[in-house]
Formats: structure tokens, sequence, C-alpha cells
């Protein structure tokens, strides 16, 4: 009997782009799947604040974080999850600062307030400056000197102040009036400025002078262990983003909204926490990747 000689298939042209991007399907739905069992996003918890301004965590106890707002300060011990008052109330505390090398020194500024603790946020005294006003929308804390500030006061620019914010001297009156936040690059010459619907900023010469590197901007932090500038933007492609190269590009993280606070952990730069404008909090421990309360 004769043997039957072997068919070889052939391949047609569309089967192999088809295989390629089913697998590519898989592949995102895998990434995106990490988000929650049902790949959707889930705040870990929601604040009944009013307004939703600031946030800092400690630096010598991993699951502590403040949350700033116009009624006060609050505190969570469990990682954003349960939140509680602290000694701090009734005053506007819109912006925070938390020194990176003394972790019993922290501020809180905003609305007629300029407070300073020297016990990580148990007790708080008024600090008397020779500020031409008294509204600050935006501080910042130098890392490496936590008596280094930087302010943007209201109608009068940025100042900084090397005694801990007794005194101060004017540095820029050229940034735009919705600058909100401020914070510290890689060293105290390099500063960015949140300025909303106005754009990011940055300054290369301590403040002094300021160029635009972004279409706007309204919460931000710089972490200097990764290297990575957060931002969150505003409008319809409102989200939260970051750059290793100083804002020359930008990668998003995937997560859309409006976002009004931003902090990450000095102790672990993976762990981030953010607060959109309906008060919920999201957590992220793998610097973005995916975001959820474990």
């Amino acid at each position: 009997m004769r043997k039957k000689k072997r068919q070889k298939t052939k391949l047609r042209p569309w089967i192999l782009p088809s295989v390629i991007a089913s697998l590519m399907l898989v592949s995102l739905f895998v990434f995106f799947g990490r988000q929650s069992e049902d790949g959707r996003i889930r705040p870990i918890s929601r604040l009944n604040t009013q307004d939703f301004h600031s946030l800092a965590f400690s630096l010598t106890e991993p699951e502590t974080i403040f949350f700033g707002h116009h009624g006060g300060l609050l505190v969570s011990r469990n990682g954003g999850k349960d939140w509680e008052s602290t000694t701090l109330k009734n005053a506007d505390a819109m912006a925070l600062g938390v020194s990176a090398t003394n972790s019993q020194v922290m501020y809180a500024a905003g609305h007629d307030v300029f407070f300073k603790s020297t016990d990580a946020g148990q007790t708080w005294d008024s600090v008397s400056s020779n500020l031409p006003g008294s509204d600050i929308h935006g501080f910042a804390v130098d890392p490496e000197n936590e008596n280094y500030v930087f302010a943007y006061v209201v109608g009068f620019g940025i100042f900084e102040s090397e005694d801990g914010g007794n005194t101060w001297t004017l540095l820029s009156n050229a940034v735009p009036s919705s600058t909100f936040n401020l914070t510290v690059g890689k060293d105290s010459q390099i500063l960015y400025a949140a300025a909303g619907k106005a754009g990011l900023l940055q300054s290369l010469d301590g403040g002094n002078t300021w160029g635009k590197i972004g279409d706007s901007a309204i919460a931000l932090t710089y972490v200097p262990a990764s290297n990575r500038l957060y931002i969150t933007t505003l409008g319809s492609t409102a989200s939260l983003y970051y750059s290793e190269d100083d804002g020359q590009t930008w990668t998003s993280l995937g997560l859309n909204g409006t976002f009004l606070a931003i902090a990450v952990s000095p102790l672990d730069s993976n762990y981030i926490i953010v607060v959109n404008d309906k008060g919920e909090v999201f957590a992220s421990r793998d610097a973005g990747i995916s975001w959820s309360g474990e």
C-alpha cells in the first residue's frame, strides 16, 4: 500500500496578526484586571469634609497619613482607610509641609494660617513672620533642610525663608495668581508650581524666574528616591501623570479624574495616596500600576 503523503498546512496571511492581537488583548486584560476583581478602580475611603487640599506622609510611621482641609487637620493610622481629627482644628491646612530630615517638624499654611509643629503634629504654634500677606496657597520644604521653606502668598508672589518661616525674602512676583501648590525638585534650585489652568511652572534658579512646562496642574509632588515628578491635571483629560525627565515627557497612570491632593511616602517611593474632588481616597503600593486598599 502506498503511504499517503503528509500535507503541509500553510498559515493563511490573516491568521498570524489575529493571534498577535489576541495575545495583546489578553495581556491588557491581565494588566488592567489588577485594579480589582471586576476591573474597576475603587477608593479605599471617602472624606466627608467640604474641601480637599493637602496630604502628607509621616517620616517614621509607614501607615500614618495627614490630610489638610479648611477646617483643620485629619490623620489616618491605617493607610488612609479611617480618619480622625487632630489637635489642629478650625484652621485652614490648605498646604502641608513635612521635613525629610527631621521627623518632628511639620508646617501647615492656608488662609490666614501659618502654623508649625515640632512634635510630629501633636501640638501646633502660630509662626510670626514678615510676610506681606496671610493668604498662603502654596508651601514647600527643602528636603535637605527643614528650616529652608518656600511659600506662595496670594497677590504678592513666591517667597523663601531660611529660618523656618520667621523672616522671608521675595523671590518672584511674576507667577500667576492661580498658583496653588509648590514642590522642591532634585535640590532647592529646582522648584515646581501648579497654577491650575495657567499651567505647570518650573524654576531652575531657586524661584527667581519661572517658565511654563505644562498646560495644567493642580496637585504635585517630587520624589527624590525615584526621581519622579507627579502632577494631576484639569479638563477633559484630567488624570495623574509622572515624569522622570523634569517635565519633558509624561506618562499617565490611568487614574482618570480631577485629583486635588497627592502624597508619596518618604519610606516607600512606590506608595502613593491621592484624593479626588469628591473626597475619594485612592492608594497604590506599586507606583501607580494598581490601585486598591490592600
